[in-house]
């Protein structure tokens, strides 16, 4: 198999045995209480690890670790924010996805927003989490709904008088 022909099946390998994942962390030190935390990920058997090690150095970038509660089971995953935009996202730009690719599109515009810093603004922040929970079908596997986030979130000038009195008080 030459080079471009790996990379091609390496591509509908992660097809269908990726993930885009992009992880809803309830953090109270964050500006607006909650942070969005991407992930990609390649589930494999343990028996069969030698793909994600090969993914790991096509890419150049991730970790094989074996996956928590799953003593058969090891993932290659990329958290790091910078190899994901530098890296990832160029990879699957370059070489599109078929099924997977209406997540990878929602997962990169996120990815790159947050690389941006435009999660700051609240509400830019709660459009990339509308876009966050019609990822994976749906987001059904979600520890919290919609619009419980949302209405934590409150509205912008609930923020931003809350941030003011806060501020005063220090």
């Amino acid at each position: 198999m030459n080079q471009e022909q790996l990379i091609y099946y390496l591509a509908g390998f992660i097809d269908g045995e990726g993930c885009f994942c992009i992880a809803l962390k309830n953090q109270k030190s964050a500006k607006v209480r909650w942070v969005l935390d991407p992930v990609f990920h390649v589930t494999q058997n343990s028996n069969h690890k030698e793909i994600l090690y090969l993914l790991q150095k096509v890419l150049n970038c991730g970790i094989v670790i074996k996956k928590y509660g799953q003593e058969q089971t090891m993932q290659f995953v990329v958290q790091s924010r910078r190899d994901l935009v530098d890296k990832v996202i160029p990879f699957f730009r370059k070489y599109p996805l078929m099924t997977k690719n209406k997540d990878f599109e929602i997962f990169a515009e996120v990815v790159e927003s947050l690389d941006q810093h435009k999660h700051a603004d609240i509400n830019n922040f709660k459009k990339l989490l509308k876009k966050v929970f019609t990822m994976n079908s749906g987001g059904k596997q979600r520890r919290y709904k919609l619009d419980e986030v949302l209405n934590s979130l409150g509205s912008s000038e609930t923020i931003r008088q809350t941030r003011a009195k806060t501020k005063l008080q220090s």
